[in-house]
């Protein structure tokens, strides 16, 4: 049975098999793949070099086209080692024209060769999510943010594929053709609630995926319909604990209903979670109409209480009773017209696995590794909502992934350190270190 609990345990033990030796290209195999679009008469500096100078630059902490080229011309003694440059170091004027004239759908196929043979699609938890180029954005009246579409394995961090969402359209008609991109057979695909849709459902469940989706008011009657569903759960469950007889349209339900709490101290606050699961949706409306792989429906309420400190430095955080009834001094008690309120998240899943509680939760959270671990990166550490990069955007959003992917490798595999911007520092000062992930090649994760 394709939805049983197999699955997931089938998951668990891959995430942590063994890796297979396996060896990449050199990246600039990779890059001599897109085509150079100049004539002959314009092609003073090789493209493939270019493009792994600028590549190289990211790596070392170098965030723009300019200080990343800056750093190149200042070790061209040591790119000599491994690469032409016959003229030297491009302008950056040069390298932005370079960027803005590749096709960005072949400098895509590029990178995905390079990423799929590194680390497999399949038979993993696959986030997807867009994300926008606030410095990208036209200056003109009603301009729209550029947004890119992407995907991360999120066992290790990992990106796979990105796709820019068109300005006459939007991240509900490109999650498709994103899929389309990837092999997803046996691997779990989560999209936050604009995913949530009829089309996408059948399409992950036509290339052999599974999905956990979120609810969302923008599904009003089915989020309607599972808080209200989850409310009558967690009541008759709480009558049956007290020895009192479940109401009998329940009884059924509550044999397939489940519930965890659990707690964590995280980022100077206290995280409460509660996470239910009733691996039955035959009430739901939209599962018997439009959603007709959707086995489970789940939900997951969060309650985060800031930690608090008197003068003398002792522990006041009050606790999540309490925080609820009055708040905190830091936090406002939630209204009831506000519901769950700001600190009180509470969200609506639908999956077609049938899945534990603490299963959910576990894939709730690693969802969002996509914020995380992928887009706070991109916008703090390699200052990506800061380029003002309007036409070469995509392909320069590329680099980014080529270096990101390349910093996550070294992170996992050298264990070196856990932050970002500590192993940019590695890679700057360390030669070897950019030798065996540039001009060597790159052992696959499998």
């Amino acid at each position: 049975m394709r939805n049983s609990r197999n699955f997931w345990r089938k998951y668990r033990w891959l995430w942590k098999c063994a890796e297979k030796p396996f060896l990449t290209e050199k990246l600039i195999h990779y890059f001599r793949q897109i085509p150079d679009y100049r004539c002959d008469r314009e092609k003073r500096h090789d493209l493939a070099e270019m493009l792994v100078c600028v590549t190289i630059g990211f790596l070392c902490g170098r965030t723009t086209i300019r200080r990343s080229l800056n750093w190149c011309k200042n070790n061209l003694e040591w790119l000599r080692k491994h690469m032409e440059l016959k003229y030297g170091i491009a302008s950056p004027s040069t390298i932005s024209r370079m960027l803005s004239g590749i096709d960005e759908e072949l400098a895509l196929c590029a990178f995905m060769e390079w990423i799929g043979e590194i680390v497999d699609s399949k038979n993993t938890h696959l986030a997807i999510d867009g994300k926008a180029l606030c410095g990208a954005t036209e200056k003109t009246k009603c301009a729209a943010t550029p947004m890119i579409l992407n995907v991360v394995e999120t066992v290790r961090g990992l990106l796979p594929a990105q796709l820019p969402v068109d300005s006459k359209t939007n991240e509900i008609a490109m999650i498709p053709e994103l899929l389309n991109l990837l092999d997803i057979s046996g691997s779990i695909i989560t999209i936050d609630a604009i995913g949530t849709q009829t089309a996408s459902m059948e399409q992950i469940h036509e290339q052999e995926g599974h999905f956990v989706l979120t609810v969302k008011k923008n599904q009003p009657e089915a989020y309607e319909e599972i808080h209200t569903f989850m409310d009558k759960l967690e009541a008759e469950a709480a009558k049956k604990k007290k020895g009192e007889i479940p109401e009998p349209v329940m009884r059924e339900y509550l044999e397939k209903y489940e519930e965890i709490s659990q707690k964590e101290k995280n980022r100077n606050r206290n995280e409460y979670r509660t996470c239910q699961i009733c691996k039955d949706a035959s009430n739901l409306t939209k599962s018997q109409k439009e959603w007709a792989h959707v086995q489970s429906i789940g939900r997951i309420r969060q309650v985060r209480v800031p930690v608090e400190k008197d003068s003398q430095g002792n522990d006041v955080t009050p606790s999540r009773e309490a925080f609820m009834k009055k708040g905190s001094k830091r936090v406002p008690a939630p209204s009831a017209e506000e519901g769950a309120g700001k600190d009180i998240p509470c969200t609506a899943l639908i999956s077609d696995l049938i899945l534990t509680a603490e299963e959910l939760g576990s894939i709730k959270r690693m969802h969002w590794s996509i914020e995380n671990r992928l887009h706070h990166v991109l916008d703090n550490t390699f200052r990506e909502d800061r380029s003002p990069a309007k036409k070469s955007r995509n392909n320069l959003a590329l680099i980014r992934k080529y270096a990101y992917n390349i910093l996550r490798l070294a992170m996992h595999e050298t264990g070196i350190t856990n932050i970002m911007t500590e192993m940019m520092d590695c890679f700057c000062d360390n030669a070897d270190l950019r030798e065996q992930y540039v001009f060597k090649g790159i052992a696959g994760l499998y």
